[in-house]
């Protein structure tokens, strides 16, 4: 994969750059870190310079001063990969390019979608094996959901740390059905770049062990941005106290101590840890630690606080723009909850931004058939046209509206911290098994009679400072009737306006 006609070492480029041969390009930027790619040979090479450099406004790398390739993303505001000074470039194909290097022959480094299907296991050539480990170092895993697991892992390039990422990892066995539903649904994700949409870089076939005693089985590996501030589920979580299983952003167990820091601290101390020499990153590893032990020690408390109207107002708007982008792009997402908003920190916000995640279930509303064979999306935040009929259990067509019915739960979590029901996992009732619990909440779902604003909410809101406008957007959002919900469109307007996101402001 590296070239080695010069022995790397640590103080050393893998390849030499005097003279540097005519064919060698760069395609990646981090700080003071270059990653170079020669075309002809597949080689790579990653070099330091004497400090960041600058990409803007020239055709040129400041650094071997040869012509940048095309489609070089010189600031990174697309792809958002995260480096020790917080900006980077890097050419649109970077981690293609990645995988031509891997490769041992000229197979593609992606499996193509094709229409032909053939029995028992993938042929070699749509196999990238070995990307995986030569490119990512696993730390530990995000979460687990129906599709697969999500791990964090850090990008490094010959010893080199160069940003931390999501890889999903789905395991598809020998089902080339399966494999095509997901790939059409992944080339459609690399394809949308927005700011409130996680943005997903590449996708690969390579074998992979999910347990110690299993065998090894088609592995469909998905590399996406890294949220750091985790979940809006996690988010709230956060303000009621809870754990949220994230070891970077652990809650404090009782009121905050002058020492107890906030989730972004914690945040900046973790990747200030995964920066640091091994010798330092020890040290720093058993300060975050013991800290997190001292807060375990303390009484327990259960102190809840709710989103302010700032915080509210900017994530429901991250959420509505996310959605608003899918929707002119005539996707539906179809399963839109707290846990697929996830949270970035931007360089001095003191608010996360939002962006969304997870299109496992999303639909294509021009070229798809229509046709559903079950429902679709968590059952908490499903609209009740996607339930099936209750007179004759038969599924029915759902459209956008059905989406603006999930963005209306989101945002009665946000602000009231629960659903409006009794049989939700964070309701009230508790004593029923698991299957039981969700019948009983399916026919709440299609008994619900939709949100409605009274005096006392709205003397409520007016004490927390937050504008009656969200009581009518859960009115409007949350109504039986799907045409009486408004369009994203509609919101994005009044939020140009100043409609939704004027907050009363007090002497």
């Amino acid at each position: 994969m590296f070239d080695e006609s010069q022995p790397a070492s640590p103080n050393q480029p893998a390849v030499a750059l005097a003279p540097l041969e005519p064919e060698w390009q760069p395609i990646f930027q981090a700080s003071n870190q270059i990653v170079l790619y020669n075309p002809t040979s597949h080689a790579l090479s990653i070099t330091k310079s004497s400090g960041p450099l600058d990409f803007s406004g020239s055709s040129l790398c400041p650094y071997c001063h040869r012509p940048l390739p095309s489609g070089f993303d010189r600031n990174g505001s697309s792809d958002n990969i995260r480096s020790d000074s917080g900006s980077h470039s890097r050419a649109s194909n970077y981690f293609q390019l990645l995988a031509a290097a891997n490769q041992t022959s000229s197979r593609p480094s992606s499996p193509p979608i094709t229409s032909g299907s053939r029995h028992g296991a993938f042929p070699r050539e749509t196999m990238a094996e070995g990307y995986f480990k030569a490119f990512f170092q696993e730390e530990y895993r995000l979460g687990m959901g129906a599709n697969g697991s999500v791990y964090l892992c850090q990008h490094v390039l010959d010893g080199e740390p160069l940003g931390h990422f999501a890889v999903k990892k789905i395991a598809i066995g020998e089902s080339h059905s399966y494999l095509l539903n997901i790939l059409r649904e992944i080339r459609l994700l690399e394809s949308l770049h927005h700011r409130n949409i996680v943005t997903y870089h590449h996708a690969w076939l390579e074998s992979y062990q999910f347990s110690s005693f299993g065998p090894k089985v088609p592995t469909l590996h998905v590399l996406m941005q890294w949220a750091e501030g985790g979940s809006l589920d996690d988010f709230i979580a956060l303000r009621l106290g809870r754990s949220i299983g994230l070891p970077h952003m652990q809650p404090s167990s009782s009121s905050p101590a002058p020492d107890d820091p906030t989730p972004s601290a914690r945040i900046r101390a973790f990747r200030a840890m995964k920066r640091a020499p091994p010798e330092e990153r020890e040290r720093l590893r058993r300060e975050i630690e013991e800290r997190a032990n001292s807060r375990g020690n303390r009484p327990s408390w259960k102190a809840v606080h709710l989103l302010s109207a700032e915080e509210a107002r900017s994530l429901f708007t991250d959420v509505t723009h996310g959605l608003s982008f899918l929707h002119d792009k005539s996707i539906l997402h179809l399963d839109l909850k707290p846990g697929n908003v996830l949270l970035t920190w931007d360089e001095g916000r003191l608010i996360p931004r939002a962006m969304l995640s997870d299109f496992g279930t999303s639909r294509d509303m021009v070229r798809s058939s229509g046709v559903r064979s079950g429902n679709t999306g968590t059952l908490e935040y499903a609209s009740p046209e996607s339930l099936p009929s209750p007179l004759t259990g038969v599924l029915r067509q759902i459209d956008s509206k059905s989406d603006m019915w999930s963005l209306g739960m989101i945002l009665h979590k946000m602000l009231f911290f629960k659903l409006p029901y009794r049989y939700a996992t964070e309701g009230e009732a508790t004593a029923y098994d698991e299957a039981d619990k969700m019948d009983k909440l399916e026919q709440e779902i299609l008994g619900y009679t939709g949100f409605r604003s009274t005096s006392a909410l709205a003397t409520t809101f007016e004490s927390r400072r937050l504008p009656r406008s969200f009581l009518i957007l859960l009115e409007g959002l949350l109504s039986i009737n799907p045409s009486s919900r408004p369009s994203c469109e509609r919101i994005v307007s009044a939020m140009r306006e100043g409609r939704v996101s004027r907050i009363t402001s007090h002497a």
